[in-house]
C-alpha cells in the first residue's frame, strides 16, 4: 500500500513539474509569436510611412490615416513592452523596448505636428523615427532565431 501512495505521489509530482516546462515552452512560443507580430507591423509602418506622410500634407483623409497608422503604434509599442519576455530573450526584448522609446517619442512628435496641422514629410523621410523603424524590422531575424 505504501509502495502505491510513494508511485502515485512520484508520479503526481512528475506530471505537476510537466505542466511548468510545457508553460514555459508554450510562453517562449507566444513571446517569439507576439515578437515576430510587433515586428511585421513595424515594417509594414516604415513601409508606408513615407508615402502616406507625403499625402498627408494636401489630403485630410491622408492625414486622417497617418495619425490613425501613429496612434495604433504607439499603442502596440506599449503592449509589447509590457510583454513578460522570457529568460532567453531578455537581450532581445531590452534592445526592441529602447528601441520603442524612441519611436514613441518620434510618433509623439508627429502627432502634435498633425494635430497643429504642420507636416513636414520630408523631416519625418529623412528623420531617426525611420531609421529606428529599419532597426527593429533588422532584429526580426534574432527573434525568429529565439529558442528556450
Amino acid at each position: 500500500m505504501k509502495l502505491k501512495i510513494m508511485l502515485l505521489l512520484v508520479l503526481a509530482v512528475g506530471l505537476l513539474s510537466g505542466c511548468g516546462i510545457v508553460d514555459k515552452v508554450n510562453n517562449s512560443l507566444n513571446y517569439v509569436e507576439e515578437a515576430t507580430n510587433f515586428i511585421n507591423d513595424t515594417t509594414r509602418l516604415a513601409e508606408q510611412l513615407p508615402t502616406l506622410a507625403g499625402q498627408a500634407v494636401t489630403d485630410p483623409e491622408a492625414r486622417t490615416t497617418l495619425k490613425n497608422e501613429l496612434t495604433g503604434m504607439k499603442e502596440r509599442i506599449a503592449k509589447f513592452n509590457a510583454l513578460q519576455a522570457p529568460d532567453f530573450a531578455k537581450d532581445v526584448h531590452k534592445q526592441l523596448v529602447g528601441y520603442n522609446e524612441t519611436l514613441t517619442k518620434e510618433i509623439n512628435g508627429y502627432l502634435e505636428q498633425i494635430n497643429n496641422g504642420a507636416i513636414d514629410w520630408k523631416a519625418i523621410e529623412n528623420s531617426q523615427f525611420i531609421d529606428t523603424l529599419n532597426q527593429v524590422t533588422q532584429i526580426l531575424d534574432k527573434v525568429q532565431r529565439l529558442t528556450p
